[in-house]
């Protein structure tokens, strides 16, 4: 089991020394930097500090944050980027672990109140501090291994139309939101039933979910686009609708049909696709 860590006065007053001697790394954690979770001798300090880079966009030097906040920081001399490293590590830590305390002390009097989404708020906030460490794509860098990384790690997911594909250079990617919009009764339900079967037809797994129409009617529905039988005969060939099917998924993706009755909300849909 790994020690527990301790943020005493020793070790932010050295967060602060060695972020007052390297402006880049200060400012890397500006975005977290909360003087108020520092103790309480070196809020004042650290307040100083945040609030001079703010308004002058340097950093101050030691001599002028101890004369105006009578503390004793002191220059830490030369650093690595091994130490800033650990220095940004430990910084999103403590910052991540104090505020969490804070969120847990002040949920007492919530918790009383019964205040619980309050409660969830604050604690999911304090776990959620970082420091943005992805610094996103430089175009220039390697067109090449941009392109054949889109094609190989996300890879494109035809419509199975071709006329659709083309228009989108080939299909979906994966882990894209494609939203599909249009008037009552335009037809986005049978359009994405559609869609829906042409993938599992690709062997691809789908869930549908409906929140108008029930299961059995989209699925009576989908019986139609697989087999090709118009759904005002699908009841009048309902052996050869059964053979179709069962042949078609065997060698299909999974295709699980589900209606959400209204007042569901997005928690609901993650938690069933989990499921």
């Amino acid at each position: 089991m790994s020690e527990a860590k301790t943020y005493d006065y020793d070790v932010q007053k050295l967060y602060l020394e060695m972020m007052l001697s390297d402006a880049e790394t200060f400012v890397r954690c500006q975005g977290i930097f909360d003087h108020t979770l520092f103790d309480r001798k070196l809020q004042d300090a650290a307040q100083f500090v945040n609030e001079y880079a703010k308004k002058y966009s340097v950093l101050p030097d030691f001599s002028t944050v101890n004369a105006s906040c009578k503390t004793e920081l002191k220059e830490v001399g030369e650093l690595k980027e091994g130490h800033l490293s650990w220095l940004m590590d430990e910084f999103e830590s403590f910052t991540r672990h104090k505020a969490l305390e804070r969120a847990i002390i002040s949920s007492a009097d919530l918790l009383e109140k019964k205040e619980y989404g309050q409660v969830e708020l604050l604690v999911k906030d304090a776990v959620q501090i970082g420091l943005a460490r992805d610094m996103g794509t430089d175009y220039f860098d390697d067109p090449r291994a941009r392109l054949m990384g889109l094609k190989d790690k996300n890879g494109q997911v035809s419509t199975g139309w071709e006329t659709m594909d083309r228009k989108l250079f080939g299909g979906f990617n994966r882990g894209e939101l494609n939203i599909f919009a249009g008037g009552s009764g335009a037809g986005k339900s049978l359009f994405l039933a559609n869609l829906g079967v042409n993938w599992a037809l690709q062997g691809l797994n789908v869930v549908y979910l409906t929140l108008e129409l029930s299961e059995a009617l989209v699925s009576m529905r989908l019986d139609s686009m697989t087999t090709g039988i118009t759904t005002r005969d699908i009841f009048k060939n309902i052996e050869d609708v059964e053979m179709k099917v069962k042949m078609i998924g065997k060698k299909a993706g999974s295709f699980q049909v589900k209606y959400k009755p209204s007042g569901k909300t997005a928690k609901d849909i993650r938690a069933y696709v989990k499921k």
